[in-house]
């Protein structure tokens, strides 16, 4: 056996070994090049190396593979402990007198990445610290924001495992914002600016003061009461903080706190017309609920420097913020308003299709809460955007779902056979989960004129002696000669359904495929998770007379 072998062989076991008998290539060939970095140059030869074992030691079933890899290397048998993940200590953190929030705006149901940084997170330091979350909505932009999302958001949450302590609307709050913007214009550290926006950014970028800045408080208190009361039109006045025009950072120049919408609230209709901008409305929530802690993205820091000015004006101690960089995963970075354009135009079936990246196309997928809460731990809290593979969120769900989900046979795009020189064989037994035999058999009805193989099996295996999982030997064809049932370690094991059996509609990221999988997924309930043997787990989303609709969530 080659050296090369011999390695690929060992890995390949201990992988089988320590995921229920299924070894996965990807995970092979990180393990051989971390041991042997020169193979890299020999990567193409290293590959099929590891796919030609993979087939072969998939095909022996767990105890085998265990018995080979304890004469290959006994030691490969022991698992390493891996250390789990820890939040670590905040900065003026106090235990009992931690208070912080999560904040999202009713533009949409929440995504992943929200969730991971800005949601979970803070709220599992609200745990360690014995503190208080809170949810705050986010909605005094009435041209972005729907009523339909706001339930969505605390659905999200709740399903996703995260409980708040008290919930909070801005936009019920307008009264209060109002008694701050006059208290800023009173004392002349605010003023009510009517330039047009254009000249404004004009005269910003040449670091040029306004003519409104010069007036006195009064005048510009006057101002704002003909802002409140409609003596101005949309885009006409705005209220800005006195900062310096000279300010290095040009957001930081005389930045707007309050401007004129015309649009309907979806709460309060047109009750108000003058309306806080996002760092107006955050500085004066978080002060009135104590917030101790904020934690935002990286991007927001300009929107910090704003906000800590706010608090100076107005004599407010200011939290502490922690600053996160952004998660990415392949495919998740989809702005939302195109999201919305896709469920309105009918490209996907709703918020939760199994092709977007919303909490609740993953939940309905079957991710699990706790796989979401140890995602996040393991992303923390670095400043540094981090790219991570969709198999780091899935390694850690099938953990936890793969001991949950009985196996049931599945076959996506079907070929008929039939099998000659069987004798009688009317049934199939097989355990439900073959680490938990006491769940008991599954019986798998069989008419031996009519079995279902995967098309894809049929065309890389025909003319073969395959073995149909539970049933027996043959070689493939049109009519499938019976060779008995003699367990064999090399020879191919796939999946079937026969007669009667249940039509399978499984729904992917990537679309929807029209199966056939084993009666007794007829009598599972919506919400069941399974496995699909040899395609991966999977949720029942439904039942309904003979159609069974699954939610694929991951090999």
């Amino acid at each position: 056996m080659s050296k090369i072998r011999e390695l690929v062989l060992q890995y390949t076991l201990q992988n089988a070994v320590f995921y229920n008998g299924h070894a996965d290539s990807a995970a092979i060939l990180g393990k051989v090049l971390a041991t042997r970095p020169e193979l890299r140059q020999k990567i193409g030869v290293v590959k099929r190396e590891i796919d030609l074992i993979v087939r072969e030691v998939n095909g022996l079933g767990l105890k085998k593979q265990r018995e080979m890899l304890n004469k290959l290397s006994p030691k490969l048998l022991v698992k390493p402990e891996k250390k789990q993940a820890q939040l670590p200590p905040l900065s003026k953190a106090v235990q009992g007198k931690f208070v912080t929030r999560f904040a999202p705006s009713p533009t949409g149901p929440l995504n992943l990445g929200q969730l991971l940084r800005a949601a979970m997170l803070p709220y599992m330091y609200t745990q360690k610290y014995r503190g208080q979350f809170i949810l705050r909505i986010e909605d005094t932009d009435p041209r972005n924001i729907e009523k339909e999302f706001y339930g969505m958001i605390m659905e999200d949450l709740l399903s996703s495992g995260v409980r708040w302590d008290k919930m909070i609307k801005e936009s019920d709050h307008m009264e209060m914002y109002y008694e701050h913007a006059g208290e800023l214009i009173s004392s002349g550290k605010a003023y009510v600016c009517t330039c047009r926006a254009e000249k404004f950014r004009e005269l910003k970028l040449k670091k040029i003061s306004c003519e409104c800045r010069k007036k006195q408080a009064n005048e510009n208190f006057q101002d704002w009461k003909k802002m409140l009361g409609g003596g101005y039109k949309e885009g006409e006045a705005v209220v800005r903080l006195k900062t310096s025009m000279s300010d290095p950072n040009p957001a930081m120049r005389d930045p707007p706190l309050l401007r004129i919408t015309d649009a309907a609230h979806p709460l309060r209709g047109k009750m108000y017309r003058v309306w806080p901008l996002y760092n107006f409305a955050c500085a004066v929530e978080d002060h009135y609920l104590g917030i101790t802690h904020v934690f935002r993205g990286k991007e927001h820091e300009h929107n910090t420097a704003i906000q800590g000015r706010i608090y100076s004006s107005l004599k407010w101690p200011s939290p502490a913020v922690i600053n996160f960089g952004m998660v990415y995963l392949p495919g998740t970075k989809i702005h939302t308003r195109d999201m919305l354009e896709w469920v309105k135009d009918g490209k996907v079936s709703g918020w939760d299709d199994p092709a977007m990246p919303t909490v609740r196309a993953l939940l309905r997928r079957g991710f699990q809460p706790s796989a979401l809460r140890k995602f996040a731990l393991t992303c923390g809290l670095t400043k540094t955007d981090i790219r991570v593979g969709w198999e780091n969120l899935e390694g850690i769900n099938r953990k936890l779902i793969d001991p949950l989900a009985n196996r049931y046979m599945v076959v996506i795009d079907p070929q008929r056979i039939t099998v000659k020189n069987a004798g009688v064989i009317r049934e199939a037994k097989e355990d439900l989960h073959p680490d938990f035999p006491a769940r008991g058999k599954k019986s798998m009805p069989v008419d031996l004129n009519r079995v279902y193989i995967s098309h894809h099996d049929w065309t890389r295996l025909l003319g073969k002696t395959i073995r149909l999982k539970g049933m027996g030997n043959i070689r493939l064809g049109k009519t499938s000669e019976y060779k008995g049932n003699s367990i064999v370690a090399s020879m191919p094991k796939i999946q079937w359904v026969s007669e009667p059996n249940a039509r399978v509609e499984l729904l992917t990221p990537k679309g929807t495929s029209n199966c056939l999988g084993e009666i007794s997924l007829l009598k599972l309930k919506a919400g069941t998770l399974i496995q699909m043997e040899r395609i991966g787990f999977g949720s029942i989303d439904s039942v309904h007379g003979n159609k069974v609709v699954v939610c694929f969530a991951h090999k």
